[in-house]
């Protein structure tokens, strides 16, 4: 029974960190591909990607977003 309890609350933690990555990913994607452009719209953006080793945050997911917009 710990071990499903377990298995459950990592699943629901890595879970909670992706979401967070994934909103951030979606946001910087949208902010990279419409920067330094005079009224651009904000496209969809595409899948969000698996997080890296050591990319767990909003910030880490804005980051790698912004970077992919801009290559857009």
């Amino acid at each position: 029974m710990r071990k499903i309890l377990l298995v459950f609350l990592l699943f629901f933690a890595n879970n909670c960190m992706a979401n967070n990555y994934c909103k951030g990913y979606q946001d910087g994607f949208a902010e990279g591909y419409c920067y330094q452009k005079f009224g651009c719209l904000k496209p969809l953006a595409p899948l969000c990607p698996l997080p890296r080793l050591g990319e767990a945050s909003y910030n880490d997911g804005y980051k790698r977003g912004f970077l992919d917009g801009l290559r857009k």
